[in-house]
């Protein structure tokens, strides 16, 4: 191949074809979980309610709830992937694997809100949220006392209990920069003529964090009847701050690979291995996080 912008432009085309061929393979699995916001600073703050609002009987004047500023900050992260192409390959044709090597780059863009989301899960319960405490956390403020959102006792890998029901979903994912590909093309770039390597590259930019602890609970205790119960009970008592209820029914479950079978066993098997109806077929539906363990 002779070397000239043009030929190179063609390149570049290509080899984006290739990368947004790779978005398209990607399977993200916590779309459910997320709700999505566009950011356009490095830093957003945002103010959340202190609890669900919730409707009620309008008896006397309105009880007015005002949206509370708790400087609750998420910082948009940069990834990137950066190959170096010598010239003397793109002379000579050698090209061949650099495709499925973009393609992959795409892939993994396609998948980094699964990434970030997935991680922010499993980091909940030493990642603040709203209210100054963990997002998993058994003493959050409610009223003139607390609550928590964490159970079991530290024997498995925690699975999440979430309620998905809400407009407002758990877990805040933050867009800043959707992905992209670039290819240095001219043949006078400074780089180039230093080192003989034309540039290519993917770029993304985003952040996931927390919206109301009360949309979910983590459990460390095996994936059982017992374990799921109290869960769901913890969930759904809920109240505000006035003590009336939040309304909180969980609608999923998010497993690891470790919890898969004890989590399919649990609510995907109609029968017990006794041959007795499972009361909890269904009951809920599954995520499985394969980043989870």
């Amino acid at each position: 191949m002779i070397i000239n912008r043009a030929n190179l432009e063609a390149l570049r085309t290509g080899f984006k074809t290739n990368f947004q061929a790779g978005i398209a393979l990607a399977a993200p699995a916590s779309g459910p979980l997320t709700t999505d916001v566009s950011s356009s600073t490095k830093i957003e703050t945002y103010g959340f309610l202190g609890d669900l609002p919730i409707f009620r009987e309008w008896i006397g004047e309105k009880k007015i709830r005002s949206v509370e500023e708790k400087s609750y900050q998420l910082i948009n992260r940069d990834f990137e992937a950066t190959l170096g192409i010598h010239k003397t390959k793109i002379e000579d044709d050698n090209l061949g694997l650099y495709g499925p090597i973009v393609s992959g780059w795409g892939q993994d863009a396609g998948n980094l809100k699964d990434q970030l989301v997935f991680e922010a899960l499993s980091l909940g319960h030493a990642r603040a949220c709203f209210d100054g405490q963990n997002f998993f956390d058994d003493e959050h403020p409610v009223g003139e006392g607390v609550a928590s959102n964490v159970s079991g006792d530290g024997t498995t890998a925690a699975w999440y209990l979430v309620d998905l029901s809400k407009a407002l979903k758990p877990i805040l994912y933050q867009a800043r920069k959707a992905p992209s590909f670039a290819m240095v093309t001219d043949p006078e770039d400074s780089h180039v003529f230093k080192t003989g390597e034309y540039l290519m590259g993917g770029e993304a930019r985003g952040a996931a964090g927390y919206t109301l602890w009360q949309l979910a609970h983590r459990c460390t205790g095996p994936v059982n009847a017992a374990n799921y119960e109290a869960a769901y009970n913890a969930m759904a008592g809920l109240k505000n701050d006035e003590g009336e209820p939040l309304g909180i029914r969980p609608t999923h479950v998010i497993h690891g690979t470790s919890t898969r079978a004890a989590a399919r066993t649990l609510f995907e098997a109609q029968n017990k291995a006794g041959g007795e109806s499972n009361i909890y077929y269904k009951d809920v539906t599954l995520i499985e996080a394969r980043r989870l363990p």
